[in-house]
C-alpha cells in the first residue's frame, strides 16, 4: 500500500469521509480515547466525524458534556483526553501508573508529593461532595488546608486527583469548567487484567485509526512498544479466533495492521486526488494517532510538517497544506488561514463548504481571511 491509499483508508475508518457514528459520544466510545487539550476545537473534531444531518452544533456538544455523556480528563499521557463514561474507569484504571511515573519530577518540584499530596487529594475530594466545583472553589479550599493553590503546582493537583479517580469533568458554571466526584459520573465496573485491558485498548485503536503500527499505538497510548506489540498480537489472534481477521498491510516497509472489513471501505489508489478540503483541529486523531514522523501527512517533496501553533490544520485530500485558526472571540466572525500553497477551483469550492459548516457548528457566519 503506498501513501495515498493510506491516507484514504485513514480518512474512511475515521470517519472523516463518509461519517457514519450516530452522535458525538458514540465518536468517543469508538475510538476510547480522543486528545482534547484544545477544548472546543476539539468538539469540532468529534462533530466532524457524526453525519452532517445529525451533526451537534457547540451548544449540542456542550449539553453532552454537562449531562456527563462524555467526560474530559487526564489520562494514557499527561494531556487532556475525551473519555466515554463506560469506558472511564477501566482506562485510567490502565494507565494511571505510568502517567504518575511520567509526572514524578513535576510532583516533587511543585511540591504535590508525599504527604502534602494525600492531604491535597482529600481536599479536592471533600470538596465536590457536595456538587460540581469550580478550579477557584478547589483552589480556595486547597489554600485554606495550606496546601499548593496556585499556578503549576494547582494543576498537578488537580491532575493527581483525576489520575487517582477522585474527579473527573463537571458540569459547566456559566463559562467555568468545574470537576465533579468521578463515582458521580461514571458507572461502577469490575477491574480488568491489565493485558486485557491493554488489548481492549488496542482494539479501540486500531478499530478507528487503521492501518495503524505498533509504534503508533505505543505513542499514542502512552506504554511502551513492547506492550504495544504484545497488545496488538492479541488483538489480532482475537479477531482470528472471531472469524474477522486482520490484515497486515506493507507500506513503505513497514508493517501497517487494519480489520480485513475495513478495507473495502476506502484505501484504493485515486485516480483523481480528493479535493476535499478539511478544517482539522491541531491535535485531530488523524495527526497526533500515529507516530512521527507521520509521513502521510506531508505535502509531496516535503519533508517536514511545519510547526505554527497555535494554529490548526488545514488539509486537502489529507495532506496539510496550511494552517487555520477559528474565531478568537464572539464579536469576529473571521478564519485566519496561512496556506502554503494556492488552492485549485475544487478545493476553493471545499474550503468554502467547510467554513459554513464550522460556522453551524459555532452557530454563526464566517468569513475567510488569508495570510500570505
Amino acid at each position: 500500500m503506498d501513501l495515498a491509499a493510506l491516507r484514504d483508508l485513514r480518512l474512511h475508518v475515521q470517519g472523516l469521509r463518509h461519517p457514519f457514528d450516530a452522535s458525538a459520544p458514540e465518536v468517543v466510545r469508538r475510538f476510547g480515547a480522543v486528545q482534547a487539550q484544545e477544548f472546543v476545537p476539539a468538539q469540532w473534531g468529534l462533530a466532524q466525524r457524526v453525519p452532517v444531518e445529525a451533526r451537534p452544533d457547540a451548544a449540542a456538544l456542550a449539553a453532552d458534556l454537562d449531562a456527563g455523556r462524555i467526560l474530559r480528563t487526564h489520562v494514557l499521557r499527561p494531556t487532556w483526553h475525551f473519555l466515554h463514561p463506560d469506558d472511564a474507569r477501566w482506562v485510567l484504571e490502565l494507565s494511571a501508573e505510568r502517567v504518575h511515573r511520567a509526572n514524578g519530577t513535576y510532583y516533587r518540584s511543585t511540591g504535590v508529593d508525599g504527604e502534602d499530596a494525600v492531604r491535597a487529594v482529600d481536599v479536592v475530594a471533600a470538596c465536590v461532595a457536595d456538587g460540581h466545583r469550580t478550579r477557584t472553589d478547589i483552589a480556595t479550599a486547597l489554600a485554606d488546608a495550606s496546601l499548593p493553590a496556585t499556578g503549576v503546582p494547582l494543576s498537578y493537583v488537580l491532575m493527581r486527583a483525576e489520575l487517582e479517580r477522585v474527579v473527573i469533568s463537571g458540569a459547566n458554571a456559566g463559562k467555568q469548567r468545574t470537576y465533579a466526584a468521578f463515582d458521580e459520573r461514571v458507572p461502577p465496573s469490575a477491574p480488568r487484567p491489565r493485558d486485557e485491558a491493554l488489548a481492549d485498548l488496542a482494539e479501540r485503536f486500531l478499530d478507528a485509526r487503521g492501518p495503524v503500527t505498533d509504534r503508533d499505538f505505543a505513542s499514542w497510548s502512552g506504554f511502551t512498544l513492547t506492550d504495544a506489540r504484545r497488545a496488538l498480537t492479541a488483538v489480532i489472534e482475537r479477531a482470528d479466533a472471531a472469524g474477522d481477521p486482520i490484515e497486515t498491510l506493507d507500506v513503505d516497509g513497514v508493517a501497517h495492521h487494519v480489520r480485513a472489513a475495513q478495507l473495502e471501505g476506502g484505501g484504493a489508489a485515486r485516480a483523481v486526488p480528493d479535493p476535499r478540503v478539511d478544517l482539522l483541529q491541531a491535535y485531530d486523531e488523524y495527526i497526533m494517532g500515529y507516530a512521527s514522523p507521520r509521513a502521510f501527512l506531508h505535502p509531496e517533496g516535503d519533508a517536514v510538517v511545519h510547526a505554527e501553533f497555535p494554529l490548526h490544520a488545514l488539509m486537502s485530500g489529507g495532506v496539510m497544506i496550511g494552517r487555520w485558526a477559528p474565531p478568537t472571540a464572539s464579536a469576529t466572525t473571521t478564519v485566519r488561514l496561512v496556506p502554503w500553497r494556492g488552492l485549485d477551483a475544487d478545493e476553493e469550492r471545499s474550503l468554502a463548504a467547510s467554513v459554513a459548516e464550522l460556522g453551524v457548528f459555532l452557530g454563526t457566519e464566517l468569513r475567510i481571511g488569508r495570510e500570505a
